[in-house]
Protein backbone atom coordinates (compact mmCIF):
# COMPACT_ATOMS: atom_id res chain seq x y z
CA UNK A 1 0.00 0.00 0.00
CA UNK A 2 1.19 3.31 -0.82
CA UNK A 3 2.92 5.02 2.43
CA UNK A 4 1.40 8.57 1.02
CA UNK A 5 -2.31 7.51 0.21
CA UNK A 6 -3.48 10.75 1.17
CA UNK A 7 -3.40 13.72 -1.42
CA UNK A 8 -4.39 17.14 -1.10
CA UNK A 9 -4.97 19.01 -4.50
CA UNK A 10 -6.25 22.40 -5.69
CA UNK A 11 -8.59 24.00 -7.88
CA UNK A 12 -6.68 23.38 -10.83
CA UNK A 13 -5.66 20.28 -10.10
CA UNK A 14 -2.21 20.85 -8.98
CA UNK A 15 -1.22 18.20 -6.21
CA UNK A 16 -0.29 20.66 -3.38
CA UNK A 17 0.94 17.54 -0.31
CA UNK A 18 0.63 13.72 0.36
CA UNK A 19 0.28 12.65 3.45
CA UNK A 20 0.37 9.25 5.26
CA UNK A 21 -2.71 9.75 7.39
CA UNK A 22 -5.62 11.41 7.07
CA UNK A 23 -5.59 13.66 10.12
CA UNK A 24 -2.46 15.31 9.14
CA UNK A 25 -3.87 15.94 5.36
CA UNK A 26 -7.31 17.36 6.82
CA UNK A 27 -5.30 19.42 9.10
CA UNK A 28 -3.05 20.86 6.65
CA UNK A 29 -5.38 21.46 4.26
CA UNK A 30 -7.95 23.57 6.66
CA UNK A 31 -4.35 25.50 7.47
CA UNK A 32 -3.58 25.86 3.67
CA UNK A 33 -7.23 26.61 2.76
CA UNK A 34 -6.52 29.91 4.96
CA UNK A 35 -3.29 30.81 2.62
CA UNK A 36 -3.34 33.67 0.38
CA UNK A 37 -3.79 32.64 -3.33
CA UNK A 38 -4.47 29.32 -2.64
CA UNK A 39 -7.10 27.83 -5.12
CA UNK A 40 -10.20 26.76 -4.10
CA UNK A 41 -11.84 24.63 -3.47
CA UNK A 42 -9.09 21.72 -1.86
CA UNK A 43 -9.73 18.30 -2.24
CA UNK A 44 -8.30 15.97 0.12
CA UNK A 45 -8.55 12.37 -1.83
CA UNK A 46 -8.34 8.80 -0.28
CA UNK A 47 -7.09 6.59 -2.63
CA UNK A 48 -7.63 3.48 -1.19
CA UNK A 49 -11.06 4.17 0.53
CA UNK A 50 -12.06 6.34 -2.93
CA UNK A 51 -13.42 9.18 -1.09
CA UNK A 52 -12.55 12.52 -1.05
CA UNK A 53 -12.88 15.54 1.03
CA UNK A 54 -13.83 18.88 -0.09
CA UNK A 55 -12.93 22.19 1.60
CA UNK A 56 -14.03 25.41 0.93
CA UNK A 57 -14.51 28.16 3.50
CA UNK A 58 -18.12 27.27 3.50
CA UNK A 59 -18.11 23.77 4.11
CA UNK A 60 -15.83 20.95 4.60
CA UNK A 61 -18.19 17.60 2.82
CA UNK A 62 -17.73 13.94 2.52
CA UNK A 63 -17.82 13.25 -1.35
CA UNK A 64 -18.11 9.29 -1.65
CA UNK A 65 -16.53 8.31 -5.19
CA UNK A 66 -18.91 6.45 -7.92
CA UNK A 67 -18.18 3.28 -9.91
CA UNK A 68 -19.02 4.06 -13.52
CA UNK A 69 -19.18 1.48 -16.16
CA UNK A 70 -18.37 1.64 -19.83
CA UNK A 71 -21.49 2.28 -22.31
CA UNK A 72 -21.89 1.93 -25.80
CA UNK A 73 -21.97 4.37 -28.17
CA UNK A 74 -18.64 5.37 -29.75
CA UNK A 75 -19.04 5.62 -33.19
CA UNK A 76 -15.20 6.27 -33.83
CA UNK A 77 -13.00 3.06 -35.28
CA UNK A 78 -11.81 0.82 -32.68
CA UNK A 79 -8.25 1.55 -31.09
CA UNK A 80 -7.11 -1.88 -32.67
CA UNK A 81 -7.79 -1.33 -35.84
CA UNK A 82 -6.29 2.39 -35.86
CA UNK A 83 -3.06 1.10 -34.42
CA UNK A 84 -2.22 -1.46 -36.80
CA UNK A 85 -3.49 0.96 -39.66
CA UNK A 86 -0.45 3.32 -38.40
CA UNK A 87 2.30 0.59 -37.44
CA UNK A 88 1.13 -0.21 -41.06
CA UNK A 89 1.52 3.26 -42.79
CA UNK A 90 4.87 3.78 -40.26
CA UNK A 91 6.30 0.40 -41.64
CA UNK A 92 5.32 1.27 -45.69
CA UNK A 93 7.26 5.10 -44.67
CA UNK A 94 10.59 3.60 -43.47
CA UNK A 95 10.66 0.71 -46.35
CA UNK A 96 10.44 3.54 -48.72
CA UNK A 97 13.33 5.74 -49.22
CA UNK A 98 13.21 8.98 -49.46
CA UNK A 99 13.99 10.89 -52.13
CA UNK A 100 16.17 14.03 -52.21
CA UNK A 101 16.55 16.53 -55.38
CA UNK A 102 20.11 17.76 -55.80
CA UNK A 103 20.22 21.27 -56.75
Amino acid sequence: MDERRFVVWDADGRPLGAFPDFDTAHEWAHVRMRQARTRLPLTLDDRVAKVSRRLSHARCELVAWAEFAVLPGCDLPALGAAAAAAAAAGDTARRQPAQHSRS
